[in-house]
């Protein structure tokens, strides 16, 4: 059986085979964060919580709270609660138990305190920079914890539900949203010094890095987003409930129970909606960019984005590139179709070929690289998140016979990464990842590829949620080849041409932070353009992006 806490990734194709970049290659799949796998807790999952520190996924469930390592139950206590979360800097959970009107502080296994609350609490929050706990306590307001005491109760002005609670953890300010009055609280050193207009209902969520805060409003069909005290932006989503946000990635993930999905939110557009049965309170790890998603058919959903391509922990997409010494150097994006200063990031690359930027092949939340070398030997170079990697670990043999590699992302729907080879009679072949970094049995999925000068993993170029595929051919024709989800395809549809006056064709992922999959080409002269991705298996006007890249003999 495989391994449950292993999630699909992205694989990646370089640029190209050969150390001149002329002939075939590809890159990393973009896809939307979507399902890995599940943990099953019980009947009726509810609510939960993470510690990153010590990877401890709590989940609320069947009057009862479950502690998971890796995907592995760890310990249970029989007590029930409404939502939780845990500290980051002293390990303690904190859980509301709305019956009992408590909140429980719980560290390891045991309940070491139950708090008494002034009114039926509903949600908590946790400001681990001042230790203080916020916890929405229905008609009494706020009340505030320290350690296992509670040392204040903030009355707020508008008189109702009080319902919500979040803390902006860079700033120290705590928002409460009031479900009776549609307002939302803003409490700074535990003064309320303002109301905003907004839906206060199920939950709230803040950008802690930009100062967004997420409103869902369930039956206004909207996320309100404010920030600076106003409204500055209106999301359409449907019965939208619990919010989360990875501050990291500015993901927001909206749940809506009735309709069985969590919403994506980049910006202002939702660019995808995953199924979830009946979502409970979900939590992300900011960490590892994991989301975790209670059901009430007993279980946890698992949900990363298997594209990241993000070498620095900026939540950016950045592109690697070999040069003519082999020295390897990380071009850092920042977010917005541009770059910052380049790193150096390794040496002795130059007998690596091809180089993939992998994406988060061992699941730890850090983008990777693979690359293969002379002798056909397959090598995972795990990133650090900090420019650099960690120990290198093979993951294949026999891999000089093909002469075409890319990463489609999850092409057989299975959950997992898989891998897409030519050989020399330009049969496809499909090996499926099995989750920990080896492969199933190969599939036939095509023939007669020889004739591309190019194949590349380019994600989900038709907004139909499965990962494509771009070739170009020796024409200079550039074809779409969608995937049905499955192992097959739909029919091909063309993308452009002229495209045989480029030397390297790169596909980043979303590079310029519009939610779609891009293109990067190098020109003869050393140009590299920009073709920005308009969602319908074609392109925006190209932007110049560089200049110099012809010293570069790989590019991923």
């Amino acid at each position: 059986m495989r391994s449950p806490f292993v999630a699909r990734i992205g694989l990646a194709l370089v640029a190209a085979l050969s150390l001149t970049i002329a002939g075939h290659g590809g890159n990393a799949a973009v896809a939307a964060p979507e399902e890995s796998y599940r943990i099953q807790v019980g009947s009726h999952a509810l609510s939960t919580a993470y510690d990153p520190a010590s990877r401890t996924l709590y989940v609320g469930a069947d009057g009862a709270i479950s502690m998971f390592k890796d995907g592995v139950l760890t310990g249970k206590i029989p007590v029930g609660e409404v939502s939780m979360a845990a500290d980051p800097v002293t390990h303690a959970v904190y859980a509301v138990d709305s019956s009992n009107n408590t909140v429980l502080v719980i560290k390891g296994t045991t309940v070491t305190t139950t708090i008494p609350m002034p009114d039926q609490p509903q949600a908590l929050a946790i400001d681990p920079g001042t230790g203080k706990v916020y916890v929405a306590t229905s008609m009494a307001g706020v009340t505030v914890i320290q350690g296992d005491k509670v040392t204040k109760t903030i009355v707020l002005k508008d008189e109702g539900y009080v319902w919500s609670i979040a803390v902006d953890t860079s700033t120290h300010k705590v928002y409460a949203g009031n479900y009776s009055k549609s307002t939302l609280s803003v409490i700074v050193d535990d003064v309320e010094v303002q109301t905003v207009g907004a839906a206060g209902g199920w939950s709230i969520a803040v950008d802690s890095v930009t100062h967004d805060v997420y409103v869902p409003g369930e039956f206004d069909k909207k996320v309100l987003v404010i920030n600076g005290g106003a409204v500055v932006r209106t999301i359409n989503v449907p019965f939208p409930r619990d919010v989360v946000v990875d501050s990291v990635t500015h993901t927001a993930y909206v749940t809506s129970p009735g309709l069985h999905t969590v919403s994506v939110i980049h910006g202002s557009t939702v660019t995808d909606t995953i199924p979830v049965h009946d979502p409970g309170r979900p939590v992300v790890d900011q960490t590892g960019h994991t989301l975790y998603v209670p059901s009430s058919d007993g279980s946890v959903s698992v949900i990363r984005d298997p594209s990241n391509r993000d070498f620095t922990s900026d939540g950016r997409t950045d592109v690697v590139a070999r040069d003519g010494s082999g020295a390897l150097w990380l071009y850092p994006g920042n977010g917005s179709g541009g770059w910052l200063d380049p790193e150096r990031a390794g040496q002795g690359w130059g007998a690596m070929t091809p180089i993939l930027a992998s994406g988060d092949f061992n699941s730890d939340g850090r983008a990777d690289v693979l690359a293969r070398d002379t002798g056909g030997v397959l090598w995972l170079y795990p990133g650090n998140g900090a420019n650099g990697w960690l120990p290198r670990v093979q993951v294949g043999q026999g891999w000089q016979g093909m002469t075409a590699i890319t990463g489609p992302g999850d092409f057989n729907g299975d959950g997992f990464p898989d891998l897409l080879a030519r050989d020399t009679a330009g049969v496809l072949w499909l090996y499926p990842g099995d989750g920990s970094g080896g492969w199933l049995p190969k599939v036939h999925v095509g023939q007669g590829w020889q004739a591309m000068t190019a194949i590349l993993g380019a994600g989900d170029l038709n907004g139909d949620g499965h990962p494509d595929v771009l070739a170009r051919d020796a024409a200079g024709l550039l074809w779409v080849y969608p995937s049905d989800g499955s192992t097959g395809w739909l029919p091909r549809v063309q993308s452009g041409q002229g495209w045989n006056v480029m030397d390297a064709l790169v596909t980043p992922g979303d590079f310029n932070g519009d939610g779609r999959a891009d293109l990067l080409a190098r020109d003869a002269a050393g140009n590299l353009w920009l073709y920005p991705g308009n969602g319908h298996n074609g392109w925006l006007s190209r932007v110049q992006v560089g200049q110099g890249w012809n010293i570069m003999t790989a590019v991923a």
